[in-house]
């Protein structure tokens, strides 16, 4: 059986701020001396020279990367450990670990070493280990990678209450000029992280003066809305200031915003189905962290239609004489340079509609006298928009019957004008549907050589794909567009999964399955996908035979077997009733809508005993 160490890493900032460790590799080796398992990891932790990485290569069992919230598992084969003492280091890759790719910093750390405690389960011996690294440490690490962080949390000055979906841009105070050091959106409970390297606060109009006197910069921030509005803007002299002067790598900060816009007098993009952007889907690979509202579950990825969630105000929240509009794009890796609006097709119509909002408007639909009712307004692909900001015509004398839908169309360029009758104040929930199949249609990976048994010749993937979200009061006019810096990423696959079976007897020597089987029974059978949630071979008939184990599993690219494949033995058949039976083949895949999760789907072959 397989031994599965799994757990969490996380780093302490400060005594407030704890980081997940994610994008991290964490290393599992043959302990060279087991005496170590008693001592702590403050104890053993070291970083390790290139010639230490390089002489313990040979001992490496297991290595995995950590996602987004520090939780990683690393299998490792019984063939080539046998329970023992291991020492467990992590890889760390600055350009990773901020996400700033021209950082080329590498660190290889001794953390400890372990007798793991293993649990047998049906899938294999399980341990766990979770650990967090010291502040002293942490930030030690990060002075050797040069990179810097700020941890940060925004509140209500009066409440206390977290503020989220904010921006805040760190500035560092200088004498000639500030450098802009980055900027971060604030997600649940207030929170944010902004990463930045020496490079950003010893820039200077003069080249060979260094203009900081001192080891690190002085810190001030300006907290904005994603509509623009300033909450708090501080000034150098708060740069100036003890406790914000020569910061060094690891700084946390608490900001407080008096009478901050609401949330959602804001445009915001939050969700992909029930799935917050970044809450609940990692940030790097486009899976699914964990299930929401009963959907999916780890490591999901997306397929078919999926809807993209948030809010759109009617009018600007800074001047309410202009009328707002948003949009969507997409960017498929293949073509990182090309954006594309999501209009058209992409949107779909009939059934492909989405509904994202209401207007309460007079209609008389029983002849009872016109009444204030809701008329839902909705998006579609294509065909005759409403006229905007207008109660609809009545289609005759009353009764009226059921009101129809007010309609939206996206214009070329994907940009949807919030209608001004709309109620809340504009569009809140489904903001658009997205058919990820008119933009990766994929379809079925059975190539003309693949048979059943057979390896797929050409393993189909899906692809990270970035969602972005605009809005503008101008949509002819770019200097009023305001994209949002918290971009979605989504895995997409629409590839179905590859389903063959056959019966060898079927295939050789026979005149086809109207032949009995009378000896035994050879299954063939090829079941693949990146990412298959599950599979299974059944045998089902109005006989009740005695049937062997049959074979089935769990996790990604599934199973293929040729002759003899699986065998039924001799002695079972002859034994079995004179009946029909059908061998089914199962699979389904780990991909959801975000509302809907792909179901199991079946191949079947009949024969006659």
């Amino acid at each position: 059986m397989a031994f599965i160490f799994r757990g969490s890493l996380c780093a302490s900032v400060c005594a407030d701020c704890t980081l997940p460790l994610s994008s991290v590799q964490v290393r599992l080796y043959r302990a060279r001396d087991a005496n170590l398992t008693a001592a702590a990891p403050k104890l053993t932790q070291r970083i390790l020279s290139d010639e230490e990485v390089a002489a313990k290569a040979e001992r490496l069992i297991g290595e995995a990367y950590t996602s987004a919230d520090g939780g990683y598992e690393v299998t490792v084969d019984e063939s080539n450990y046998d329970g023992g003492a291991v020492e467990i280091d992590i890889r760390i890759v600055a350009a990773s670990l901020s996400s700033r790719k021209e950082l080329e910093g590498t660190l290889q750390v001794s953390l400890t070493v372990l007798q793991p405690s293993w649990r047998q389960r049906e899938q294999g011996y399980i341990s766990v280990w979770d650990h967090c690294l010291s502040q002293r440490f942490w930030c030690q690490l990060l002075e050797k990678l040069d990179l810097w962080i700020i941890c940060g949390q925004v509140t209500d000055c009066e409440t206390q209450q977290p503020v989220t979906g904010v921006k805040v841009e760190a500035y560092d105070a200088d004498w000639l000029q500030d450098d802009y050091l980055g900027v971060a959106t604030t997600v649940g409970g207030g929170q944010f992280h902004i990463w930045y390297t020496r490079a950003d606060f010893e820039t200077t109009i003069f080249p060979a003066i260094d203009i900081e006197l001192f080891g690190g910069p002085d810190l001030y921030f300006i907290v904005r809305t994603p509509g623009g509005i300033v909450l708090l803007e501080e000034t150098q002299s708060d740069g100036r200031a003890s406790g914000r002067e020569d910061v060094g790598h690891c700084f946390c900060v608490n900001l407080c915003v008096e009478e901050p816009v609401a949330p959602f007098e804001n445009p915001y993009f939050y969700q992909v189905g029930d799935f917050n952007i970044a809450a609940d889907i990692d940030t790097i690979t486009g899976l699914t962290l964990h299930s929401k509202g009963s959907h999916a579950g780890p490591n999901y990825g997306f397929f078919s239609t999926v809807k993209l969630k948030g809010y759109c105000p009617k009018t600007l929240p800074i001047d309410p004489s202009k009328v707002m509009h948003y949009r969507f794009l997409y960017i498929d890796p293949a073509a990182p340079a090309v954006e594309v609006p999501i209009t058209g097709t992409l949107v779909g119509a009939g059934t492909q509609e989405v509904v994202v909002g209401a207007r309460v408007v007079p209609w008389d639909q029983f002849d009872t006298g016109l009444t204030d009712t809701y008329q839902d307004i909705v998006i579609r692909g294509s065909g005759t928009a409403s006229t905007p900001d207008v109660p609809p015509p009545f289609p005759g004398p009353p009764p009226h019957g059921p009101i129809p839908p007010h309609i939206l169309i996206p214009d070329a360029d994907g940009w949807v004008r919030v209608d001004q009758l709309a109620v809340d104040n504009g569009f809140q929930g489904s903001l658009m549907r997205f058919r990820t199949t008119k933009a990766f249609a994929d379809g079925s990976p059975v190539d003309a050589g693949d048979t059943a048994g057979d390896p797929p010749g050409t393993p189909r993937n899906g692809r990270v794909v970035t969602i972005i979200f605009e809005t503008a009061t101008d949509p002819a006019d770019p200097l009023t567009y305001d994209r949002q810096l918290l971009e979605g990423k989504i895995y997409v696959n629409n590839w179905r999964e590859m389903r063959l079976l056959d019966l060898q007897q079927f295939v050789i020597g026979v005149s086809g399955s109207c032949t009995p089987i009378t000896n035994d029974v050879n299954i063939n059978y090829t079941v693949d996908h990146e990412l298959l949630h599950s599979w299974g071979l059944n045998i089902v008939s109005a006989a009740s035979p005695t049937l062997p184990p049959l074979p089935s599993g769990t996790g990604p690219r599934g199973a293929n077997s040729g002759i003899p494949g699986f065998h039924i033995d001799v002695s079972d058949t002859t034994n079995w009733p004179s009946c029909s039976y059908t061998v089914i083949l199962t699979a389904r895949r780990s991909l959801t809508t975000g509302e809907i999760d792909d179901d199991a789907d079946d191949t079947r072959v009949t024969f006659c005993k």
